[in-house]
């Protein structure tokens, strides 16, 4: 396995300003924070892809980013949070991770949104192939 920078947080071999940690996961600042009290939540088990990370792992990350965000909420006045995680060529870590960033209006960061025009029928076919895909898994 390649060098992951957060596995060698997660067993102490690189400094962080870890937060909060359990069995399941690792809670620190982002070295290169978009505002400050930027965080990450990493599970302790080095998953490449969110769809890989086992269930309690992955209960673990929400339950916390929902405590954490609380707290940045009430410890930096903010005037909201964003939760972000990204997957495959986007991720900038390749070990799941998810980021939970105090926000102020003004703040410069945006997520841009491209202008798709869809039809009626492609988001008829889209709910389809989700519906049966979903009912496949069940099976």
């Amino acid at each position: 396995m390649e060098r992951c920078i957060f596995c060698e947080i997660v067993h102490k071999k690189v400094e962080a300003y870890i937060i909060y940690e359990n069995e399941h996961v690792c809670c620190f600042l982002d070295k290169f924070p978009i505002n400050l009290g930027h965080l990450l939540i990493v599970p302790k088990t080095h998953y490449q892809e969110f769809n890989d990370v086992d269930k309690t792992s992955l209960n673990e990350v929400i339950n916390l980013a929902q405590k954490m965000s609380k707290a940045l909420e009430t410890i930096f006045l903010t005037d909201g949070i964003t939760i972000l995680q990204e997957n495959g060529i986007f991720k900038d870590v390749n070990h799941y991770h998810m980021h939970v960033i105090p926000r102020y209006k003004g703040d410069g960061f945006y997520l841009v949104e491209p202008e798709n025009a869809v039809k009626p029928e492609d988001f008829m076919e889209m709910m389809i192939n989700m519906q049966a895909y979903l009912h496949k898994e069940e099976c």
